[in-house]
């Protein structure tokens, strides 16, 4: 796996998510989450979300052939716009339609 794994907003913006096993130490440290896997495409998103301290790890665990990837994210304003447009991306390209909800992992 590369160092960084690129994902594209429906806005096209890129996001660069880098593998839990190779991120510094992430206890106080805010940003976003996403468990993907490879697919025939490309990375594929299975579940993201936005935590205020990694450290915590946030995320549920992995299913079959998914990889935890983070992105540090200071601003909550700025992990909340980011998962929107990631997940708008998805929903566009699956056909789905896209909603956010509340809680911290948004699919």
């Amino acid at each position: 796996m590369s160092s960084y794994v690129i994902f594209l907003g429906v806005s096209g913006a890129e996001y660069s998510y880098m593998p839990l096993a190779r991120a510094p130490l992430l206890k106080g440290r805010s940003g976003n989450y996403v468990l993907a896997r490879q697919g025939v495409h490309g990375w594929e998103i299975a579940s993201a979300g936005e935590a205020a301290d990694l450290g915590h790890a946030p995320w549920p665990s992995p299913g079959p052939n998914e990889t935890v990837l983070i992105r540090f994210n200071v601003s909550r304003a700025a992990r909340e716009a980011e998962l929107a447009d990631l997940a708008a991306e998805s929903a566009t390209r699956l056909g789905l339609s896209a909603s956010s909800s509340s809680s911290r992992s948004i699919w």
